[in-house]
């Protein structure tokens, strides 16, 4: 296994509304990509994290120094976890689906990491097996929900 726990934090580009209404970027990103500097009109924090990508990143960058690795792992046959965490309209969806997973440079991780699974199976191998399997759980209100149970 290459990677152990990593702790990656992704700002999201402002929207429409955000910015017609004049919205301005309150967070700043160091040159190593590893702290942010959180300074708004009644704060002035500094975080670390184990990379972080404003909201000038591409999905691909993300994806290749947030998820692969993971993917990487599981193709080795190791279990992998991607956990999405953040308030509402923080960018969840815009990282983990895309704005478009018919556009290759838009589309979010689940949908690259889908294609990297099944490129590792096609490149395997022909005498081992693969199981996939992939859970979607939303928790929302202290309920949880499995997203791909229609």
């Amino acid at each position: 296994m290459s990677n152990g726990i990593r702790v990656v934090c992704r700002f999201r580009p402002q929207n429409k509304i955000e910015l017609g209404q004049g919205g301005k970027p309150i967070i700043s990103v160091d040159e190593t990509g590893t702290q942010i500097h959180l300074k708004g009109a009644e704060t002035d924090h500094h975080f670390n994290f184990d990379r972080v990508f404003d909201g000038t990143c591409t999905q691909k960058q993300v994806y290749d120094d947030g998820a692969r690795p993971v993917i990487e792992d599981v193709l080795q046959g190791y279990n992998g976890t991607i956990f999405v965490y953040g308030q509402t309209s923080s960018g969840k969806t815009h990282t983990m689906q895309g704005p478009s997973i018919d556009d290759a440079e838009l589309k979010g991780i689940i949908p690259r990491m889908i294609g990297t699974v099944f490129e590792g199976v096609m490149n395997a191998d022909e005498n081992i097996e693969f199981v996939v399997k992939a859970s979607y759980l939303e928790i929302y209100m202290e309920r949880i929900r499995d997203l791909l149970d229609a």
